[in-house]
């Protein structure tokens, strides 16, 4: 299908491509390396899909564009971290260019779909204007950084230990190394910043932060650098991480009993992909340290599909 309208960020009428809001290389990972091949959302957790979120958003040139950053995270990043192959990796220029970009379809999603804000006050919408445009100006190389609205990125696994397990929501192992979610976190209606989930790897575009400092081993440079090692985070990011992982769960909590046996029989008929999938690996990581009682509360068992 052709679409014809204006590119969300050259502005230039023509056609318009879908564009995925979360690349699609991450929403085939999570469906590969699923128990189920399946995908389900926590939005809709009742309904099974086989993609995320697409958009006519941009022209081809911006596509384009947007697609050679892709295919430098995607092959360098994203996959060699998802198959365990090295504790840290490098980048090139072209990763603070990707990250901004996600940053800038997640935030421009949300402006245009999102009812959350409505919430916000007038100085709370200029600073997402604000950002949405420095973003753009850093993508076509007119400014040589994105000034205060960095970029940081977090590689996570399986949690090897927790010294207060009993304050961790029983889906955390899941939570951080499964799915794809994208949420603008705010403050008293002060946006904070743009939170993107893909995978084992999240990235935070800031908008609102004041405090950058608290932040050691995440922000990602102009030329090169690296993720991954050591780093030093916020309690109060900690604390988010958690609130988001709790939604997650109370929703999949929702999942009816129709959608909990069609779960069940596609176990029993794809038993061995179930048993490689990387969704029992870190469903076997929760159970090893909550219990399988804990884990399994409420059909918990469902969660191993995302």
């Amino acid at each position: 299908m052709t679409v014809i309208g204006t590119c969300r960020l050259c502005e230039r009428d023509g056609e318009l491509r879908e564009s995925h809001i979360i690349p699609r290389f991450v929403t085939d990972h999570q469906k590969e390396s699923s128990a189920t091949g399946f995908l389900r959302t926590s939005a809709c957790i009742n309904r099974r899909v086989q993609d995320g979120t697409k958009l006519y958003m941009l022209c081809p040139s911006c596509e384009g564009m947007f697609n050679q950053w892709e295919t430098s995270f995607a092959n360098k990043i994203y996959h060699p971290w998802s198959n365990r192959e090295a504790p840290q990796l490098f980048y090139g220029p072209w990763m603070l260019k990707f990250a901004v970009s996600v940053s800038w379809r997640v935030l421009t999603w949300y402006m245009d779909y999102s009812a959350e804000l409505v919430s916000y006050t007038t100085d709370a919408q200029r600073l997402i204007s604000d950002a949405l445009l420095t973003w753009k100006h850093f993508l076509f190389d007119e400014i040589p950084n994105p000034r205060e609205y960095e970029q940081h990125m977090m590689l996570f696994d399986a949690i090897e230990s927790a010294t207060h397990p009993h304050l961790l929501p029983p889906n955390i192992n899941r939570f951080v190394t499964r799915g794809m979610h994208i949420n603008l976190a705010h403050s008293n209606g002060h946006p904070l910043f743009i939170y993107t989930k893909m995978g084992k790897i999240t990235l935070l575009g800031f908008l609102g932060i004041n405090y950058h400092r608290q932040w050691v081993g995440t922000k990602l440079q102009v030329k090169n650098g690296k993720v991954g090692g050591n780093i030093t985070l916020p309690s109060q990011f900690a604390d988010y991480l958690n609130e988001r992982a709790q939604c997650t769960q109370d929703e999949y909590a929702k999942l009816s009993q129709k959608q909990t046996k069609v779960i069940e029989k596609t176990f029993e008929t794809n038993a061995d992909r179930a048993a490689r999938s990387e969704s029992l690996q870190m469903m076997t990581a929760d159970v090893e340290m909550f219990g399988i009682d804990k884990v399994f509360q409420k059909r918990k068992r469902s969660e191993q599909e995302n």
